[in-house]
């Protein structure tokens, strides 16, 4: 019954807005378009959109007999509502006949403002009824004010293209048979006649049938069409599909011309002609319907074409893809989007140009206006079949046109054979914002877009291919950082890596386009030797001489070739000085070219003596060839790879600033003199100043350049360099021995160098001390392997001995590089090796065995970069430290960011090498790391096991809240603690951000007494466990404070203090109490050497203080005697008792005996206060200024405390009681202390309850 009267309200209450609310309206711009509203409790109020769909619009546009939906609006598309919101979270499954009848919240109940109201958008004119989807159905039209059915009698395919399109659902199907969506009633007919372009069925011509006909149907078959927005014509704009009743954008990722074309033609548009990218026209609103869209070119509709799915996307409204059409021409049937039949777009519909009066300057025109280029000779072009189902026209252009529209067609009658077309594309490639056309920034056309290139790996073999597809000389250098400035659009190319003799840059080894990680700060360029060149050379200062002469290359001859020659060459090629003329580069294609005289001081081979030289068939004279420098070189070393490095830049050499130089600008030197890698850097004047000119330009390499020039360069900011700041370098090259064949220069096979010429080492008397000298030299650490045998292979030429004379230390081995070393008996097969290990250490984390792994190398520590970083290369590192083993190999700088010089990247370990740097990996110093990819390691020898401490002590009562803390010493915070049971009883985890966690136990109990341990794991991202940590005990008991006994009524006390008188008869009670946490407890009251016990029920007194009273009703001589109390408790089936009270006797006498006593006490105390006033009155007299303080002292010694005197005859208040025990308690720490507990008759903590009816004895008076 409940559940029916539940059912029944919620039905009730369902129903009452259907009674109050009476209208609906749109507040928008027109009649079936606006903002949704509804009336209730005389007031208009919107709808949320929260859930807002287009089934839910459907349902407003049917109720207000509005016709097909065609869009669900949101975020106040019409504008923003005031006061109510009457409506949220609706939910219509599309056939409700009123939004009121769908499910919502109550009316007027919602999480919304007025910024998210909603809107519809419905068809004015047409409805399709019955059908399966919005797009299907029986046609209606509102015409005259009424709806009316269409008949189909008329129906056209062009007024269903119209229908269609007019309510977003594409194309109509032809159907093989009538389609049948019931029959409409009592509705008057209209025909209609439609041409096909109007937007809408009412802008058909419509004429009332008054006979009965039958209805027309349509199916339109794509329900996500696109459109256009903000472009300057019909075929240009942002491109937005329709789904789920609403327009959105599409993602311009891997947007390009293939899309462009399916989407070109889905608009009925021509040629697609260049593709937009961020967001060019304009932000769109609302969804983000596609992304990744991938299509081949070939479907039918951009929905057809693969993608992530709709609304799923990683973008936002700044990349909305756009695109650019030809409005007005497109090429059928081609091989390319610049070849095929020609159509253009003529009084709205496409149409054929017959060739009759074609000619090459309208072919022009048309490749042009398609941004193809030029057109291809006749004999070229092949025909591409005719489109005989279109009109032809005849095309007239006169005058300057640019576009075929500004032509005059014709319509032709007669035979029309369709003009064919091929074009020959734009060069893909051009140089931007250079100095002249052979300079500049790289950029390529893909897509019909330009984009830039990223200088990732961009190095001069592949400015070589750029110079050679431009028609430009010899590549002098590979810029980078955008030196040319920053390009705009789409970065088309990233990684490109050539060989150097391809013929395009797209033929050169890359990513797919536009897959890059770069940005236009990175954007790469060349420099060519726009009117020079050198063929077939070893590198670009090297080669056959070429120069450009009217307007095209053609060689220079070797005929009084010489030196003056070739100076021009190389300081036009900016080459440096030239270093040998006759030299022979391989044969040319004996093309005319010049005979060329210089003085050696022009500045280009075009202002030497040019005369032509035309060589005949018997003629064997070779084109000129040169040999220069380069542009840079080390001077005043003892060779060639080692001094002060000179720049050649505009015609003079100048010392490179030492300011910013560093291992990365030394290593390009290095490479490009061909003197092996840098060993050492200096920036002081080491080697001289030579002219006293620094360069003013500062040079800022990455290492992975193959020349200097390629190296970005900037002015020193103050402009200036320090003269005493002069660049130099030792490269490997010139040091007196070398490791070969091992994994990198610092193992391998013991070379050593007399002159130009290397030598083995024997074997024989090879010691690890020795070995340790060659470690030493070549700055590699220690020696940790000298191998024998030819470990690292045989070597060739000669062998010589490893005498104690050469190798005891570096000086020795220097000096007999320079003397020369005896030749030793042995051959190649007992070469000598050696094994350096660098020295590591971690840096930044908790001790020595965690943190940033750094290596010594060249006399500077460095860091090593993090890729492949991976657990077997940590325990490489942990070993060689003596740490144990690796827990974790954290990367991305987890210990923080090193300085200095990256020394390994892409460490590879087995796990098995004695040291990292045995461990395979590029050469010292190369890398494509920053210091935010620093790696580190965290050995077992790191981890601190966690620490445990239990508060408030390991041994606690009963019900008491207990703490427990586990605490851990770790380089970052950030972990799982686990608290355990040693058994495994018991389990908890706590994640703390700090280095402890503590886990509470509000009332303990013994369930929980034992053994507990705290263990501690972090992610990074692999799980580390640290040690667990040492067992504490948890204790839990019950402690019950011993009872206090007390009488009442209170009775007099003979003189002697170990006997408690009561007469014989009276009544009276003894009371246990006792202060406890642990409530249902009995007290016993027990008299002593007998059996007698008497139980009672404790009860709760006060808060904590429970008692039990027990009468003693006409005592006779047979109750006298001594009494004790104790508590008893049961806690989870187990019984606790207290200690007994202190002993408490009772003596019975007479009432005779009694009174005798009274009388003489009665006499005693008028005595002592007549002596009282007399000492008083004595006091006055004489000591007006001093104090007499009185005690009254019990005959054990303890004062009788001044709470004695303010006892009153009332019952026993145990507040009072409470509160001065604890006022005793911490006064008699200060105190001398009684021994009371040592004597059964001693003064205990006496309560307040007492009445005068008991006193003590007391010692004498003390004035």
């Amino acid at each position: 019954m409940l559940l029916l009267f539940f059912y029944l309200s919620i039905g009730l209450l369902g129903l009452l807005p259907l009674t109050e609310c009476e209208k609906l309206k749109l507040v928008g711009p027109s009649r079936c378009s606006g903002r949704v509203e509804v009336y209730f409790r005389d007031s208009w109020g919107t709808v949320c959109d929260d859930e807002w769909s287009l089934a839910n619009a459907g349902v407003v546009c049917r109720e207000l007999n509005c016709g097909t939906v065609l869009e669900a609006k949101k975020s106040a598309f019409f504008g923003e509502g005031k006061e109510n919101i009457w409506l949220d979270d609706v939910g219509c499954t599309g056939h409700e006949t009123s939004i009121l009848k769908c499910r919502h919240k109550p009316l007027g109940e919602n999480n919304c403002g007025h910024a998210e109201d909603a809107g519809v958008v419905c068809s004015e004119h047409v409805r399709l009824v019955n059908g399966s989807t919005r797009c299907s159905g029986r046609v209606e039209v509102y015409h005259e004010g009424h709806w009316k059915k269409v008949c189909s009698s008329d129906w056209s395919q062009e007024a269903a293209e119209v229908l269609c399109r007019e309510i977003n659902c594409g194309t109509p199907v032809i159907q093989a048979e009538t389609l049948y969506f019931g029959q409409s009633h009592e509705m008057v007919g209209i025909k209609t006649n439609c041409f096909g372009n109007e937007s809408s069925l009412s802008k058909c011509t419509l004429q009332e049938f008054k006979e009965s006909c039958a209805d027309a149907t349509v199916d339109c078959a794509n329900i996500k069409p696109i459109r256009l927005i903000n472009g300057t014509n019909r075929c240009t704009g942002r491109v937005e599909v329709y789904h789920d009743g609403e327009w959105g954008t599409i993602c311009d990722d891997r947007w390009g011309m293939q899309e462009a074309t399916v989407a070109c033609r889905e608009m009925n548009c021509g040629a697609p002609m260049s593709v937009r990218y961020k967001a060019f026209y304009g932000r769109g609103k609302d969804h983000v319907w596609m992304d990744d869209v991938e299509c081949t070119g070939q479907e039918k509709s951009l929905a057809d074409c693969p993608h992530r799915g709709f609304g799923e996307h990683d973008c936002d409204h700044h990349e909305d893809a756009g695109l650019v059409c030809s409005d007005t021409i497109k090429l059928f049937n081609g091989t390319d989007r610049c070849s095929g039949s020609l159509e253009v777009f003529h009084n709205g519909q496409w149409g054929r140009i017959c060739d009759n009066n074609w000619s090459m300057k309208e072919a022009k025109m048309v490749c042009r206006e398609l941004n193809c280029g030029d057109p291809k000779k006749s004999r070229e072009t092949p025909n591409f079949g005719d489109n005989s189902g279109l009109r032809g026209y005849l095309s007239t252009c006169t005058g300057n046109v640019s576009s075929i529209s500004e032509c005059t067609l014709q319509l032709h009658q007669g035979t029309c054979q369709g003009v064919s077309i091929s074009c020959a594309e734009n060069s893909p490639l051009r140089l931007v914002n250079g100095t002249d056309r052979c300079s500049g920034r790289v950029e390529i056309l893909h897509d019909g877009q330009w984009g830039t290139v990223c200088d990732d790996e961009w190095d001069i073999r592949d400015a070589q291919v750029v110079c050679r597809a431009a028609d430009c000389g010899t590549a002098q250098a590979s810029k980078s950082s955008s030196y040319f400035g920053q390009g705009q659009g789409t970065i088309w190319l990233d990684d490109v890596n050539c060989f150097g003799n391809e013929s395009s840059l797209l033929h050169c080894r890359r990513p797919n386009f536009g897959e890059n990680n770069c940005g236009h700060g990175e954007d790469a360029g060349v420099v060519c030797s726009a009117s020079i060149r050198l063929i077939n050379g070893s590198d670009q200062c090297s080669g056959r001489v070429e120069f450009s002469h009217g307007g095209q290359w053609v060689p220079a001859y070797n005929v009084n070739w010489g030196m003056n020659e070739a100076k021009v060459v190389c300081r036009e090629m900016n080459c440096g000085d030239a270093v040998e003329s006759s030299v022979s580069f391989g044969e040319g294609e004996g093309l005319p070219g010049y005979k060329i005289s210089c003085s050696g001081r022009e500045n280009s081979l075009s202002e030497c003596t040019l005369r032509e030289y035309v060589r005949t068939n018997n003629d064997r004279t070779e084109e000129a060839a040169v040999v220069c420098s380069g542009n840079v070189k080390l001077v005043d070393g003892h060779n060639p790879c080692v001094g002060r490095v000179e720049f050649y830049n505009k015609g003079e050499w100048r010392n490179v600033c030492g300011d910013s130089w560093d291992i990365n600008d030394a290593t390009v030197v290095c490479k490009q003199l061909k003197c092996g890698k840098p060993h050492t850097i200096t920036s002081t004047a080491e080697y001289g100043i030579g002219t006293g000119l620094n360069s003013n330009d500062q040079i800022e390499c990455n290492g992975l350049e193959t020349t200097l020039t390629q190296c970005p360069q900037q002015t020193y900011k103050d402009g200036t360099c320090n003269a005493t700041s002069v660049a130099g370098v030792v490269c490997t090259g010139s040091l007196e021995v070398r490791l070969a064949n091992g994994k990198d220069e610092c193992e391998g096979r013991v070379e050593v160098r007399h002159g130009v010429t290397w030598q083995t080492v024997c074997d024989t008397d090879w010691t690890m001390s020795k070995a340790g000298v060659v470690c030493d030299i070549l700055e590699c650490g220690k020696a940790i392997l000298n191998s024998t045998g030819a470990h690292y292979g045989q070597g060739i030429g000669k062998v010589v001995e490893a005498s104690d004379s050469c190798f005891s230390n570096v000086t020795s081995l220097q000096q007999c590089s320079s003397k020369g070393f005896r030749t030793a008996s042995c051959g190649h097969e007992k070469d000598a090796g050696v094994s350096c290990a660098a020295q590591l250490r971690l840096v930044g984390g908790s001790g020595t065995c965690s943190g940033r792994v750094e290596i010594f190398y060249k006399s500077q520590w460095g860091t090593v970069c993090d890729d492949d970083w991976g657990m077997s290369n940590a325990d490489v590192v942990c070993k060689q430290l003596g740490c144990d083993r690796a827990v974790a190999a954290p990367t991305s700088a987890h210990f923080g960011r090193g300085s200095g010089p990256i020394w390994l990247d892409n460490v590879a370990c087995n796990g098995d090498e004695t040291a990292l740097t045995h461990c395979t990996h590029p050469s010292y110093g190369e890398n494509n790391c920053g210091h935010g990819e620093d790696a580190g390691v965290i050995c077992w020898g790191a981890l601190v096991k966690p620490r445990i401490t239990l508060s408030p002590s390991s041994e606690v009562n009963w019900g008491e809240k207990v703490e427990i803390t586990c605490s851990v010493v770790s380089e970052n915070t950030g972990g799982t603690f686990t608290l355990k049971k040693y058994d495994g009883s018991f389990q908890m985890e706590k994640f703390s951000e700090n280095e402890a966690a503590t886990f509470v136990f509000a009332k303990v109990d013994f369930s929980q007494q034992g053994s507990y341990l705290c263990e501690y794991h972090k992610n990074l991202p692999k799980a580390i466990n640290y040690p667990p940590g040492d067992v504490a005990e948890l204790s839990v008991t019950v402690k019950l404070e011993k009872p206090t006994i007390s009488a009442s009524p209170y009775v007099l006390m003979i003189s002697q203090p170990d006997k408690l008188s009561v007469h014989q008869g009276s009544s009276f009670s003894i009371t246990c109490f006792i202060h406890s946490s642990y409530p249902g407890g009995v007290f016993y009251l027990k008299k002593s050497n007998t059996n007698v016990t008497e139980s009672k029920p404790a009860t709760l007194h006060y808060y904590m203080l429970y008692q039990a009273v027990f009468e003693f009703n006409a005592i006779q001589y047979s109750q006298q005697g001594v009494y004790m109390c104790a508590y008893a408790v049961n806690i989870s089936s187990m019984s606790f008792s207290s200690v007994p009270s202190n002993p408490f006797p009772i003596n019975v006498v007479s009432a005779a005996t009694t009174s005798s006593v009274v009388t003489a006490i009665a006499v005693v105390l008028v005595l002592l206060l007549v002596l009282l006033g007399i000492a008083y009155m004595v006091w006055r007299r004489r000591w007006q200024h001093a104090g007499t303080i009185v005690q009254f002292i019990n005959r054990f010694g303890g004062a009788i405390r001044q709470d004695l005197q303010d006892r009153g005859n009332g019952a026993y208040d145990g507040k009072d009681t409470n509160t001065q025990v604890n006022e005793q308690a911490q006064s008699q720490n200060s105190e001398n202390k009684i021994a009371d507990t040592n004597s059964d008759y001693s003064i205990e903590k006496i309560p307040e309850d007492l009445t005068g009816k008991m006193c003590y004895e007391l010692e004498p008076l003390v004035i």
